[in-house]
């Protein structure tokens, strides 16, 4: 029997090399992308997370579903992620401040974001609204904080994820008030809670809360930002208000940790373009929140310095998770 020809032996060995990737890339087409939110469907984290899921579908010929797994505050699904196989096919979107916080207070069991998780992108920022009952007695930041501060700890607030939750504790250490929080599975259950009366305030992202605001089932006393929201242009800001806290919330999109950096490199291309999509934008301030368009070291050192503020708010409280 003859041997193969070597150009024989050559195309055999091309073959061997290209079919297995391009069945690979046949499969990946086909296989949907999970993107895991750690809240019930409503809140901002929630909108965000279908709004993007939509367009990257749709950029990468792929479905990608969304999947809600409340829990833990948020814990659940942080947890699938970072123990998923770093194939790409499983995301989180999230609060980066929550993933910060619970790292803080659960430092055994909670993910650690910088080493079980990689950061893929921004996606939003968003002003934090401050609400009470559209019956409560007060029309300002100052009167609450009076009400607050009489009530001797009995004061409700509601929070439906840990952003939210050290977000009202840092408010209420700057301004020298003790008040009762009351958890929620997630922010968008949270708000049923402040238009009843259930709880005496809420602070909350916009997506969920604007549009009760304009129509009079809550009252909007101040937003965290530096400036005032496009969306409740009437709303005072913190420090019109008096009160020198500034608290941009935020929301991003994470990988597991093991990912390889061409994947990463390449989502984080698709995820700016997608951000850019008119209709898109359009959509998110729609909420009252704003897509991310600045740099991945601004996001990168922003955390940081949240970071360092969470921590110290932790240090200064008595800060239990019920």
């Amino acid at each position: 029997m003859k041997k193969p020809t070597s150009s024989i032996r050559r195309a055999v060995l091309i073959c061997s090399l290209v079919l297995p990737s391009i069945l690979h890339a046949q499969q990946s087409s086909t296989v949907p992308v999970k993107i895991y939110v750690g809240y019930g469907p409503g809140g901002g984290t929630d909108v965000v997370a279908r709004a993007v899921g939509e367009e990257l579908s749709k950029m990468w010929n792929r479905p990608v579903i969304v999947e809600n797994r409340p829990g833990a505050n948020g814990a659940i699904a942080s947890k699938a992620v970072a123990r998923a196989e770093p194939d790409g096919s499983s995301l989180l979107v999230m609060p980066p401040t929550s993933l910060i916080i619970d790292a803080a207070l659960r430092p055994n069991i909670a993910v650690d974001p910088g080493k079980e998780l990689t950061l893929v992108s921004g996606l939003v920022t968003t002003p934090l609204v401050v609400v009470t009952p559209a019956s409560a007695p007060y029309n300002n930041l100052a009167d609450l904080i009076k009400a607050a501060r009489a009530a001797n700890g009995k004061f409700s607030y509601g929070w439906g994820n840990l952003g939210m939750r050290v977000g009202i504790e840092e408010l209420a250490q700057k301004t020298g008030v003790k008040m009762a929080p009351i958890g929620y599975k997630s922010a968008g259950q949270s708000v049923p809670a402040i238009v009843s009366g259930e709880i005496d305030m809420l602070m909350i992202d916009m997506a969920p809360i604007a549009q009760l605001v304009k129509a009079g089932k809550v009252k909007a006393l101040a937003v965290s930002t530096p400036e005032r929201s496009h969306m409740l242009p009437n709303v005072p800001t913190f420090k019109e208000s008096g009160v020198d806290v500034q608290l941009t919330g935020s929301i991003a999109l994470y990988a597991p940790a093991k990912v390889s950096q061409t994947v990463i490199k390449k989502m984080r291309s698709d995820v700016a373009s997608v951000l850019k999509n008119t209709e898109l934008r359009s959509r998110i301030t729609g909420t009252g929140m704003d897509a991310y368009d600045g740099s991945q070291e601004y996001f990168e050192a922003y955390l940081m310095q949240r970071k360092n503020s969470i921590e110290a708010v932790i240090k200064a409280g008595d800060f239990k998770l019920e």
